[in-house]
């Protein structure tokens, strides 16, 4: 692969998330250009950043050779990614360029997961779940520093910011799934799931079993053989109360993302039953997500990465999340 390349890609960058995902790198001025499958939104969107633009199907395998030319890396925003992670990842494996989405669905992880052998003989760094779990796992790791053995983690999600309609399309692939928890190294359905407190701060909230990014991304990281997980939801005043993709706008206003925050708190327990616990505090949503993901493309262009399958912790660490601004983890251990 020719280190030299560090240049970007974004590919749906016409999207809600991938529109956001674009300001940032050029906020960061990075080098970088777009492609999406909507011509007349592609082409507005990059005369509006200056930026050079590609048009065309996930598909179409030659249209992603000329896309790639010349790339180090690639955030793909296009979702739901059960119809486009596949293709995209194996484009990147053939033109050896590094791979990152912001997916939340498992699939995806468990695909990026079992290219594991592919993406190291091509010398890429492939990150399934490159949003919100960088400072989720993050998290993560830094809890797992302060025990000896690891043995069971919950970890609570405190989502602000509404939906927008690529994401409520994504989440009926992740409902699917069921209730899943990690038990014993393994991912099983959970025999009894029930809604758990967790501290954010000042505040105390129930959240709900819900599968989300852990149970694969922070058991890579880390290795501790029981995970489980949970959801609270906390919608702006004016969100619609119906969440279907037909009924939603494309995502919240920049002044509705800017009115809440987002929460991510975790409790560690260790096998001599020493309890550790901290929280991330960190921007709404749709402007944690953009912030991580260009936060974590910007780190590769800069040469820093581990080739084969990673999750944002295994690849870089708490440190991570440093890189994410207005982002803070909080310990609970006083």
């Amino acid at each position: 692969m020719d280190n030299k390349k560090n240049k970007l890609l974004i590919y749906g960058a016409t999207g809600y998330t991938g529109r956001i995902i674009a300001s940032r790198a050029k906020e960061l001025n990075i080098d970088f250009e777009i492609a999406g499958r909507d011509p007349d939104k592609t082409r507005k969107l990059a005369e509006e950043l200056a930026v050079n633009y590609h048009i065309f199907n996930v598909d179409t395998e030659y249209a992603w050779k000329i896309a790639l030319h010349g790339k180090q890396a690639l955030i793909n925003a296009a979702g739901p990614f059960k119809f486009t992670a596949q293709q995209v990842m194996k484009a990147c494996l053939k033109a050896g360029v590094h791979y990152l989405d912001i997916s939340a669905e498992l699939d995806t992880y468990r695909l990026a997961q079992s290219l594991n052998r592919e993406a190291r003989e091509a010398g890429i760094q492939l990150i399934s779940g490159a949003g919100l779990f960088v400072s989720y796992d993050a998290l993560v790791v830094h809890l797992s520093k302060l025990v000896t053995e690891p043995e069971y983690l919950k970890v609570g999600f405190r989502h602000y910011g509404g939906f927008s309609r690529g994401s409520v399309l994504s989440s009926k692939n992740i409902a699917d799934l069921g209730i899943l928890v990690r038990r014993n190294h393994e991912i099983i359905g959970h025999p009894d799931p029930q809604p758990k407190l967790f501290s954010f701060g000042k505040d105390e909230v129930e959240c709900m079993p819900t599968p989300l990014g852990g149970i694969i991304l922070s058991y890579k990281s880390t290795g501790i053989p029981n995970i489980e997980e949970f959801f609270s939801l906390n919608l702006p005043a004016n969100e619609l109360p119906d969440l279907t993709a037909e009924n939603l706008p494309d995502g919240p206003t920049a002044e509705e993302r800017a009115a809440g925050r987002n929460g991510i708190s975790a409790e560690l327990t260790a096998k001599d039953g020493k309890v550790v616990k901290a929280y991330v505090d960190a921007p709404s949503g749709y402007d944690l997500t953009p912030l991580s993901v260009v936060a974590v493309a910007h780190r590769i262009l800069n040469g820093d990465f581990k080739v084969g399958y990673q999750s944002p912790g295994s690849a870089y660490g708490e440190d991570i999340i440093n890189d994410i601004p207005d982002t803070y983890l909080i310990d609970n251990n006083a």
